[in-house]
């Protein structure tokens, strides 16, 4: 009789009324868990939390710690490269919430001439002391980093004599590791590099309009010792 009741309501067979009847059963059953799923998930949630502060902890103590070592380690490379009397610091603050990457929130400061005190490097470098900055950085992190392609556009800006020798010797370091590629207009830096390749530009007339070309030259034999 409830089968016949419910086939006359909702229409459709015996055996679909039954099927669906079953559904809303089952579909009731899982309300009366709803609870105990809340309390599985919640307990999850707090498991997690746990671990995580406590990974976040112990990852913020390294992040210190190297951090003072690199400091030290940049600072040697940059004058290196003829940033003399300039001191970089990296600084590791404890955030008071746990984000995506720990409690760290990880600055870069410098002071690029002594007794000017310390800012963030982006607020106070120069083009060209931010690219001997970032060399250094990848000489350091090279033989340990995922990247195995570096690209330096321009590492040669505000830079000549002795100071681009020092950088073609950074850079031909690098790429022990490394493929490196750089854009430079100084022969200092493009005699380390094991490939040169020279690009121009010039105006040709194609279909009786004028137009500027680039031109790709391999720079190799009698060609590379002009450069010098």
């Amino acid at each position: 009789d409830f089968y016949q009741r419910l086939k006359r309501k909702f229409g459709g067979t015996t055996e679909e009324m039954i099927k669906t009847f079953d559904e809303f059963k089952d579909e009731l059953a899982s309300y009366s868990q709803v609870d105990e799923k809340i309390a599985l998930v919640s307990k999850k949630i707090n498991d997690l939390e746990i671990r995580c502060t406590t990974f976040a902890e112990e990852l913020h103590k390294v992040r210190i710690l190297k951090s003072e070592e690199l400091s030290l380690e940049l600072t040697k490379k940059v004058r290196d490269l003829k940033m003399d009397g300039a001191s970089l610091k990296i600084t590791v603050n404890k955030l008071e919430t746990l984000g995506t990457k720990g409690f760290s929130r990880v600055d870069f400061i410098a002071e690029t001439n002594p007794g000017e005190g310390f800012f963030k490097v982006k607020e106070i470098a120069s083009g060209g002391e931010l690219s001997r900055i970032l060399l250094s950085i990848r000489q350091i992190l090279s033989s340990n980093d995922t990247i195995s392609v570096f690209l330096f556009d321009e590492i040669d800006t505000g830079i000549g004599g002795e100071t681009a020798v020092c950088i073609g010797k950074s850079l031909q370091s690098v790429s022990e590791c490394s493929q490196v590629l750089a854009i430079t207009h100084l022969p200092q830096i493009a005699n380390f590099a094991t490939q040169i390749i020279n690009v121009s530009k010039s105006t040709k007339v194609i279909e009786d309009q004028p137009r500027t070309v680039s031109i790709i030259d391999l720079v190799a034999g009698e060609k590379r010792i002009d450069i010098r």
